[in-house]
C-alpha cells in the first residue's frame, strides 16, 4: 500500500474540547467534531493535569459527517489511538499527538494540550 500525504487538520487545541470545526476537502464540506471522554471523578486530577491520549481511562472520539445541499451523511465515529489510519468513505485520517490539560475539557485557554491530526484522500 502506498504511503497517504496527510494535510494538518486545522485542530486548535487551546479552543477545549468539545470542538467542531468545517473543512472543504476534495470538493466535498465535511463537519468534524472531537471530544474527550473521560471517567467521572476528575478531582483526582490536578488542574494542571495533562491527558496523554489514549490512556484506560480517558480517550478522543472524532465524529465526521459529509455535508451536501441535499443533507448530511454521517461517515465516521470512533474512539481513536495514536498513529493508526482511519478510513472512512473517500477520506483518511491519522492523530500523531493528542495531548490535552484537564482545564481544556469544557474550557478554552492554553494549557498545553496539542492536538495533531492529518486528512488524506483514500
Amino acid at each position: 500500500m502506498a504511503q497517504r500525504s496527510y494535510l494538518l487538520l486545522p485542530i486548535n487545541a487551546d479552543e477545549g474540547f468539545p470542538q467542531a470545526f468545517r473543512l472543504n476537502f476534495l470538493d466535498n464540506a465535511y463537519r468534524i467534531s472531537l471530544y474527550v471522554n473521560a471517567l467521572e471523578g476528575d478531582q483526582l486530577w490536578p488542574d494542571d493535569y495533562i491527558f496523554q491520549l489514549p490512556k484506560a481511562d480517558a480517550f478522543m472520539v472524532m465524529t465526521v459527517v459529509r455535508e451536501d445541499p441535499s443533507g448530511s451523511t454521517f461517515l465516521f465515529r470512533r474512539k481513536l489511538v495514536l498513529d493508526f489510519e482511519y478510513e472512512a468513505a473517500e477520506l483518511a485520517f491519522v492523530f500523531r499527538k493528542m495531548n490535552v490539560a484537564k482545564r481544556n475539557l469544557n474550557g478554552i485557554g492554553a494549557f498545553g494540550s496539542e492536538v495533531i491530526g492529518g486528512i488524506a484522500a483514500r
